[in-house]
């Protein structure tokens, strides 16, 4: 898959089904500033990641990271993006919840996402398991204007009644008081883009 970003494609690492993401030169950028960007995100989307992982998020762990090709070699995820789930399926509450729930987990350990999209969960075969992925915009932030971003991106890839189911598990797993605060930050930011926009 070519992005405008990177490069993702599948590999084998030492015969473990893996996915290498590469970062690529922007031709615009003075060169050694371009490398050096690339190779500062690759290190901190595969620190992250890292976090995310040792944190109980259900996320792809990191094999290996080569920071002179600005790549990181990760597990492989097999199942059905939450975006083409979601179009198959009308009953799809159970699923929804526990991707809530994981994204709750990620925000815990520190980290926004900055790409929260249903196009960026994975659901994992038949076991009801929803994995989170794509770290490429994600940051080590914990403060409720980030975290609520990312609540924002999921609330615009679905539906409202689904927004509701997925906040439901997010609930379960930040605690209400917490989930309510962050909603209303999600409003705040709804606002303020609202304004903009007159």
């Amino acid at each position: 898959m070519h992005g405008a970003e990177a490069i993702v494609v599948d590999c084998n690492f030492f015969s473990t089904p893996a996915v290498a993401k590469q970062r690529l030169p922007k031709a615009y950028r003075v060169h050694q500033l371009d490398s050096k960007l690339r190779r500062e995100r690759t290190k901190l989307e595969a620190r992250v990641m890292h976090r995310a992982k040792s944190t109980g998020t259900l996320c792809p762990l990191v094999l290996n990271v080569d920071l002179d090709k600005c790549e990181i070699i990760q597990t492989r995820l097999s199942g059905e993006k939450l975006v083409d789930y979601l179009a198959k399926h009308s009953n799809s509450a159970t699923t929804l919840h526990v991707a809530g729930k994981q994204l709750a987990r990620l925000h815990l350990s520190g980290i926004s996402h900055g790409d929260s999209t249903t196009s960026n969960f994975m659901v994992l075969g038949s076991g009801g398991a929803v994995a989170i992925f794509d770290f490429g915009l994600s940051q080590f932030d914990a403060s409720f204007e980030e975290q609520a971003i990312d609540l924002l991106l999921f609330s615009k890839s679905v539906s409202p009644h689904q927004f509701e189911q997925f906040v439901a598990g997010y609930g379960k797993e930040r605690g209400e008081k917490e989930t309510q605060k962050l909603l209303t930050q999600v409003a705040e930011i709804q606002s303020r883009a609202r304004y903009v926009e007159r």
